[in-house]
């Protein structure tokens, strides 16, 4: 599977640098915890897009709302508390006010969606392209999902087998750790049992997460383009892509200012002969 878009986004905290992408998608750029602590959780409540703060407050989670292709009800859950603990959110840290984590971007979706992605027609492998109609296209080629070769059947089955071993066996593990069910104890003792990194379960588990948090919504994560908005990112700009101005701008509101040994070094590869 290859969930992330190749696309590189800018977000400048400069609304007037960025013209027509911050019409295309509303942007947070509020550092976390740092305006927190300043404003408070009211205060902080004015300043983050109103679909973002609505997305962080949804009172239910991706485990109860939908059925899944290979998660029973309690292995989604496990999965659904264990990733926010690893990416948590408004309702997993208080300090996350405004900010969704891994339960609001349905990471668990994600998860279950690769893993099963065999198992639907085409497979959920790769999404086709070369756009997706969130900036522009008429035709959203992503929506479709492509075919795949006998070959490439046969590799993912192996690939896919593999990994859905490694989750229930890492589900049990949490759970049998847990003392019976992982999803019952309080967030502090979630956080010590993840932290054993069960025969590698939670390493996995995290990678995962961060994929489900930030790939294109096609592969079932980043539900309502949470993460992106999070950090500022605009997503897949083709085919109407960015102005020169823009590609050259820095990433982010901490514009890096080069000076120092940076400076000379980005000289030195800005003047040397190839």
């Amino acid at each position: 599977m290859d969930p992330a878009s190749n696309e590189v986004g800018r977000g400048p905290d400069n609304p007037a640098r960025l013209g027509g992408v911050r019409e295309f998608l509303p942007m947070t750029v509020v550092p976390r915890r740092r305006v927190l602590k300043a404003a408070g959780l009211a205060g902080l409540a004015v300043l983050v897009p109103p679909e973002l703060l609505a997305a962080c407050n949804a009172p239910e989670s991706g485990a109860t709302r939908r059925s899944f292709l290979v998660f029973d009800p309690h292995e989604a859950k496990v999965v659904e508390e264990a990733t926010a603990r690893l990416i948590p959110g408004p309702h997993d840290d208080p300090e996350e006010a405004g900010h969704p984590g891994a339960r609001e971007a349905n990471v668990t979706r994600y998860i279950d969606t690769m893993l099963g992605a065999l198992m639907v027609e085409p497979p959920k492998v790769f999404a086709g392209g070369p756009f997706s109609a969130r900036a522009g296209s008429r035709v959203d080629d992503m929506a479709k999902f492509l075919h795949l070769t006998p070959a490439q059947v046969s590799g993912w089955t192996q690939r896919l087998t593999g990994l859905r071993e490694q989750y229930r066996q890492g589900i049990k593990s949490l759970d049998k750790i847990a003392g019976g069910d992982f999803t019952s104890l309080r967030p502090d003792k979630m956080d010590a049992i993840l932290a054993q990194d069960p025969d590698g379960f939670m390493t996995l588990l995290f990678g995962h997460a961060i994929e489900g948090m930030y790939s294109v919504p096609e592969y079932g994560g980043n539900a309502g383009l949470v993460g992106w908005r999070d950090i500022a990112w605009v997503g897949d700009r083709q085919p109407t892509g960015f102005t020169d101005a823009q590609v050259t701008l820095s990433d982010g509101p901490d514009v890096y200012v080069p000076d120092g040994i940076g400076a000379q070094l980005i000289t030195l590869l800005t003047t040397s002969p190839i």
